[in-house]
């Protein structure tokens, strides 16, 4: 019997709703980071989702097979003077202008270890971020990851800079797709 993936687009209004699907699934997608990492810890990402929910236009899809939550991916439009604010390589200020309308910052998107290599998460990320009204999208990854760099880079993402959000962060690769071209 064929399982089938079901998206639900979800905006702040209902974060009440879908806060313990959310805090559910990256407990157990960061088991090993929570345990060993104070930055992956619960309380921190508690931390990061209330600020990534204050952001204009916060957007989440949850992934579900049978009614099972398998993942999600969550972003928002980015304000005036966000996002860049943590680089740590040099890049033409062009890049880094933030209009308040210019970019979808996609902060999350996890789908749970058995689900993993089956395109849920790349069907997550289209739900999510194809039908945005802003010109591209930025991401950032790990830069200890090149395999989920590489990914990224198949939906049409490409590296632009380097970033540390936080001094407890890991560094990061920011990542950038124009969502003006054609879909993936």
């Amino acid at each position: 019997m064929t399982k089938l993936l079901t998206l639900s687009t979800y905006t702040r209004d209902h974060l009440e709703q879908i806060r313990p699907t959310l805090l559910d699934v990256y407990a157990v997608v960061y088991t090993e980071e929570i345990a060993s990492d104070p930055f992956f810890s619960m309380e921190s990402f508690e931390k990061r989702l209330a600020g990534h929910t204050s952001w204009p236009g916060w957007t989440c899809v949850v992934g579900e097979v049978d009614g099972e939550p398998v993942g999600y991916a969550y972003g928002a439009t980015v304000p005036p003077g966000g996002w860049w604010h943590s680089l740590r390589t040099d890049v033409d200020p062009a890049l880094t202008h933030e209009d308040g309308a210019r970019s979808f910052g996609l902060f999350e998107i996890m789908v749970r270890a058995p689900w993993r290599g089956r395109g849920i998460a790349q069907g997550i990320h289209d739900e999510l971020v194809n039908s945005r009204p802003e010109e591209r999208a930025v991401l950032l990854v790990d830069s200890t990851h090149p395999r989920v760099r590489a990914r990224y880079e198949e939906w049409g993402y490409s590296k632009a800079a380097q970033m540390q959000p936080a001094l407890d962060s890991p560094l990061y690769d920011a990542m950038i797709r124009d969502l003006r071209a054609d879909p993936q």
